[in-house]
C-alpha cells in the first residue's frame, strides 16, 4: 500500500510538473527588413542555448507563469546583443535584432558543407578515449591572416557531459594537403551538456597566422562520462559529401575518408 502511495504521488508531481510549464515558439527577425535571422544563438536564463533555424525559429519551454525577472539572451553575428524578457516573448513571438554597423564587412562564415545545417545527418562514430585521436576538415581561406571569432561543429551524443578540444592545425601544401603543426597556444576545451545539435567554441576573435591559406580545424573527444544507455555512443554529423581528415590515436598517420565530411562552421573578421 505504501509503494502505491509513493507511485501515485510521483505521478501527481510528474503530471503537476507538465502542466506547469508551457512551450513557446519565436522567431528572431532583422529590425530594419524584417528578414529571419538564421543561426542566432538564443539562451535561456538557466537553459541550454539552441540555435534559430535557416528561418529564424525557434521553439523552447519555459514555465507557464514566467516569473518578471525570466528572459531569454539572443545573439547573432553582425547584430547587437539582445535580452528580452520572458513576457514580452509571450506577447510578441517575434525578436527584432539591430544590426552592429562595427565591422560588420569583414565577418565571414566558412563552413564545411553548403546550406541548412539541420538536413546533414549522416553520423560519424567516434570512440570516447583520451587516445589523441582527432577528426577535422580542411578550408581554403582567402588570406593567411585573420581574427577568428567562434568555431561550431554538430554533434549527437548521449552521455551526460562530453569534452571536446578544438585543434587548430597549419595544412602542408602537397598533392593532397595534410594537417600538420597545432597553431593554438592554449588549450581550447569545451565541456558540452547538449546531446544534439551544434556546439560552440568561442576564441574571442584570436589572431591566426597561417603559412597557406589552408587551415585544419579538427576536434579530439577527450571524454564523456554518466551515460546511463545500454549502447552509449558520441557521434559527430554531416554528409555523405566532401573530405574530412582523421587520425585514431595520438601516433596514428592522418587519413581522409574522400567520401563524408562532418558539419563545421568557423567565423572569422
Amino acid at each position: 500500500m505504501r509503494k502505491r502511495h509513493i507511485t501515485l504521488i510521483s505521478l501527481f508531481l510528474f503530471t503537476f510538473s507538465i502542466s506547469a510549464q508551457q512551450k513557446i515558439n519565436g522567431i528572431v527577425e532583422d529590425d530594419e527588413t524584417g528578414e529571419p535571422v538564421s543561426f542566432a544563438s538564443v539562451t535561456p536564463g538557466r537553459g541550454e542555448m539552441i540555435v534559430t533555424d535557416s528561418s529564424g525559429k525557434f521553439s523552447l519551454t519555459i514555465r507557464k507563469q514566467p516569473r518578471s525577472g525570466d528572459s531569454i539572451a539572443i545573439t547573432a553575428i553582425g547584430y547587437l546583443y539582445k535580452r528580452v524578457a520572458l513576457k514580452d516573448l509571450l506577447a510578441d513571438h517575434k525578436v527584432r535584432l539591430n544590426r552592429e554597423d562595427k565591422m560588420l564587412d569583414q565577418v565571414k562564415i566558412f563552413a564545411s558543407l553548403k546550406g541548412d545545417e539541420r538536413r546533414f545527418g549522416y553520423f560519424r562514430e567516434w570512440k570516447v578515449k583520451n587516445d589523441g585521436g582527432e577528426i577535422g576538415y580542411i578550408f581554403d581561406l582567402p588570406l593567411k591572416s585573420f581574427q577568428l571569432g567562434q568555431v561550431q561543429v554538430k554533434i549527437n551524443h548521449n552521455y551526460d557531459t562530453c569534452w571536446l578540444k578544438l585543434h587548430l592545425r597549419e595544412a602542408m601544401e602537397s598533392q593532397f594537403s595534410v594537417p600538420a603543426k597545432d597553431i593554438l597556444k592554449k588549450d581550447v576545451i569545451l565541456p558540452t551538456t547538449k546531446k544534439f545539435g551544434m556546439v560552440e567554441f568561442d576564441l574571442g576573435w584570436e589572431q591566426i597566422t597561417i603559412p597557406n591559406n589552408k587551415l585544419y580545424v579538427g576536434f579530439e573527444l577527450l571524454r564523456c562520462g554518466c551515460s546511463q544507455s545500454s549502447a552509449p555512443s558520441f557521434f559527430y554529423m554531416g554528409n555523405e559529401e566532401g573530405v574530412n581528415f582523421f587520425k585514431e590515436t595520438k601516433q596514428s598517420v592522418w587519413k581522409n575518408t574522400g567520401a563524408y565530411t562532418i558539419y563545421v562552421r568557423m567565423i572569422t573578421k
